[in-house]
């Protein structure tokens, strides 16, 4: 079996080499009778409609995957967990998080044993970035903790650390939001994180008296502004609160009249 173009497609999530990916599982499905082989091919199939946004037809080929093993219990585990993914990439984040809890609870032992590790962790993951996307803050904290016991990437684990960070600056505890991004800024923010990121730091500096610190860092989104999409009205409005804090009066009013909305 070639699976250099059928993995790639899907480690990679992306839609040209996901067609390619679909004629070469169409040609080996046509020429195979291999009962374990036909599953793997049939939930790759899924997974390639699923980038390409065929829904409808992807959650055919989990179907027919479990016609293929009825009874086996790691075939009912990965159709539930794609399930939950086919939801996510719908843009329904509150049903996939719903799914992949009950995937979770379901199914808890079997995802602690090693063979099935990847995917127990790749559900956590998914889960802690669903619930921040859905501002379940006091949740998603626990979750992203455990996912930075894992071994993530380094663009991931900054990712993680931020949204780690927007959840303690959301519940005001402002040291912690503090030091997750002081953390992910150091190990490298992504283009996701990169003015976002700033600009919660310097929030989080605000609030916790290092008040210099917040001017540079609102002053860099401002330079980052334009790239980043970030709101020149609040961060001139920050400017001008933080200037005001310093003793900087004429700089405070100046921000002030800039920032105005026209």
């Amino acid at each position: 079996m070639n699976e250099s173009v059928i993995q790639r497609a899907v480690e990679l999530n992306d839609p040209g080499l996901a067609e390619a990916a679909l004629h070469e599982i169409d040609a080996l499905l046509g020429s195979s009778s291999d009962t374990n082989e036909r599953v793997y091919l049939l939930f790759s199939r899924a997974s390639c409609y699923g980038i390409l946004g065929k829904f409808e037809e992807a959650r055919e080929q989990l179907t027919s995957a479990l016609r293929e093993k009825p009874d086996d219990e790691s075939s009912r585990i990965t159709v539930d967990f794609m399930e939950g993914l086919l939801s996510q990439q719908e843009g329904k984040y509150a049903e996939a998080l719903e799914k992949l809890s009950a995937t979770l609870s379901k199914y808890r032992r079997q995802l602690r044993l090693p063979e099935l590790r990847f995917m127990y962790e790749d559900v956590q993951q998914r889960r802690a970035f669903l619930s921040v996307t859905l501002s379940k803050f006091p949740s998603a904290i626990p979750l992203l903790k455990e996912c930075l016991t894992f071994g993530l990437e380094k663009e991931l684990r900054s990712n993680t650390l931020a949204s780690l960070g927007l959840c303690h600056l959301e519940l005001k505890d402002y040291e912690a939001a503090r030091d997750c991004f002081l953390e992910a800024v150091a190990l490298g923010l992504t283009k996701e994180w990169e003015g976002r990121a700033h600009f919660n730091l310097g929030i989080a500096y605000f609030y916790t008296d290092m008040v210099s610190e917040a001017k540079r860092e609102f002053l860099l989104c401002e330079q980052l502004s334009a790239v980043h999409q970030l709101s020149t009205v609040d961060i001139y409005a920050w400017l001008s609160i933080i200037c005001t804090r310093l003793g900087e009066i004429s700089d405070s009013k100046r921000y002030a009249k800039i920032g105005k909305p026209n």
